[in-house]
């Protein structure tokens, strides 16, 4: 025998099927939201590699188009937070193509933070590529109209680029209203253009030049082999934690001594970190991991410092060797 259904109970289920179809449609947000914090699968062939009791957390967020459901969601759960859709996705460029250029970075961002752990211990590394490929202009960016899609760059003011990380760390020696010249390859001819760097829409006090990029056909020749497990993460903030996992376990000493240690912050190949999107919720989800030691760019700290309490010690760091320095300081304890 089955219950009798409420007539109330059918009126909620009526409203809510009524309501489903609308609740499913797109609006002109991206939502991002605290995602799960990854423990790095880390192989290596060619020396000898340690477990280790610790955890060096990255983590993550959720990014993807909002509905109106997750619109809601946003505006009453204070960890979710909403974005303008061409704030994410630049015009000209479609959610797959934007997915494909987070994995891209992801890949790029796997490689330097190997190199960068590698070159920490003394190995012999060599990196090569050809260039900066132009996937996307930002909106109202200064460049739209001078680069085009699918431009490739290989310098500004006459320094030779090779790579998307080459071209971060050179930008970072400007300031942001200084005025660069850039190399391009433009239908195999050679250009130049001029433009004014602008601050970073996501990062503050951080010039740059309003495009998205990738690197084609990046590559290190490294003397032992690793690969990192990245799964269906995408995008270049695990950078920092990427390569403190494969130091870690490269030595025989725990850096972390069995503690919980969480971060987030790109890398490039001078070992300098870099600021990140969605950093609020990364700390969430780090806090709600138990983690008690967060390192984030010196960059984001002013946006997350107010999550700090007597459970959790959030420290910026700016370099791959601060970052090692402030592990080993809090796990001496």
């Amino acid at each position: 025998m089955f219950k009798k259904v409420p007539k109330t109970v059918w009126s909620l289920i009526i409203v809510v099927a009524s309501i489903m179809p609308f609740g499913l449609m797109k609006t002109d947000y991206y939502f991002m939201a605290p995602g799960p914090p990854y423990q790095w699968d880390i192989k290596i062939e060619g020396t000898e590699f340690y477990d280790y009791e610790g955890n060096l957390y990255q983590l993550t967020v959720r990014r993807d188009e909002a509905n109106y459901f997750t619109y809601i969601w946003a505006k009453v759960d204070n960890s979710v937070d909403l974005y303008s859709r061409e704030v994410i996705l630049p015009k000209g460029v479609t959610p797959q193509e934007l997915s494909e250029i987070s994995m891209q970075n992801m890949k790029t961002s796997e490689n330097v933070a190997i190199a960068v752990a590698l070159d920490s211990l003394d190995y012999e590394i060599e990196t090569q590529g050809d260039g900066v490929l132009v996937v996307g202009i930002l909106e109202d960016s200064p460049v739209a109209g001078k680069l085009l899609k699918e431009d490739l760059i290989t310098s500004i003011n006459n320094e030779e680029i090779k790579s998307t990380t080459e071209f971060i760390a050179l930008l970072r020696t400007y300031e942001i209203g200084d005025i660069v010249s850039i190399g391009i390859i433009r239908e195999g001819i050679k250009k130049s253009i001029e433009t004014k760097l602008i601050e970073h829409i996501d990062y503050e006090n951080e010039p740059m030049v309003g495009f998205l990029a990738s690197t084609p056909n990046q590559r290190f020749v490294f003397p032992i082999s690793i690969d990192i497990d990245t799964g269906n993460v995408g995008g270049p903030s695990a950078g920092l934690m990427m390569a403190l996992n494969v130091y870690n376990s490269l030595i025989e000493n725990d850096i972390t001594n069995g503690i919980k240690v969480a971060g987030t912050g790109t890398i490039e190949i001078d070992g300098s970190v870099g600021p990140v999107g969605g950093v609020k919720q990364k700390v969430i989800a780090a806090k709600n991991a138990g983690a008690s030691l967060i390192l984030v760019p010196t960059a984001n700290f002013n946006d997350i410092k107010s999550y700090i309490d007597d459970d959790t010690n959030i420290i910026p760091v700016d370099t791959f060797k601060q970052a090692l320095e402030v592990i080993f300081e809090y796990s001496s304890r």
